[in-house]
This record gives C-alpha cells, sequence and structure tokens, in this order.
C-alpha cells in the first residue's frame, strides 16, 4: 500500500511539472522567453532559477492587485500581469513557480 501512495504521489508530482510547464509556455513565454531567461523590461530580472516561493508569492501579488493600493506593495501596478495571471489559481500558480525555479 505504502509503495502505491508512493507512485502516485510522484506521478501526481510529475503531472504539477508538466502543467507548470504548460501553464508557463501559455501564459508568460511570450514576455518572459522560452527558458524564463528574457528580461521583458529594464530593471526585471529574468525568472529563471528564482526562489519557488518568492516567484509564487509574486505572481499572486500581481494576479490579486487593486488598482487602489496596488500588487501589496511588493510591484507596481501593471495591467499586463494582471491580465496574465486572472483565473490562476493556487495550485496553478505553485506549479507555474516549481517550473520556473527549475529554469537555469
Amino acid at each position: 500500500m505504502k509503495k502505491i501512495i508512493i507512485v502516485l504521489l510522484l506521478a501526481s508530482m510529475g503531472l504539477m511539472a508538466a502543467d507548470g510547464a504548460k501553464l508557463y509556455k501559455q501564459r508568460c513565454s511570450l514576455c518572459h522567453g522560452e527558458n524564463a531567461q528574457k528580461n521583458p523590461l529594464e530593471g526585471v530580472p529574468a525568472l529563471a532559477g528564482m526562489d519557488a516561493t518568492v516567484l509564487a508569492l509574486t505572481i499572486r501579488a500581481y494576479r490579486d492587485q487593486d488598482s487602489r493600493v496596488g500588487a501589496y506593495t511588493m510591484h507596481k501596478t501593471s495591467q499586463l500581469m494582471k491580465d496574465s495571471t486572472s483565473g490562476l489559481t493556487r495550485d496553478m500558480i505553485v506549479a507555474i513557480a516549481k517550473y520556473v525555479s527549475g529554469l537555469k
């Protein structure tokens, strides 16, 4: 039974990674590059290899930004990033962040 649970857990982790790659390519790669090594704007660092937690918090901040307060005051308000991240669930954000943090 333990072996089955471990296999299912590893398989679900693999699916999450695959989903992260697919979501990144659909929503992020146009501006951030195929391997997250592109700087979309001056002062915006490449995302590849960044800490997954920081990336997830940043993505969430852009998704949840409010025009009255900015993105948790972490970032400047960005309509492009708000549009790109709208509709992302917590699990989708985590998958993208884990995928991008694993890129070099």
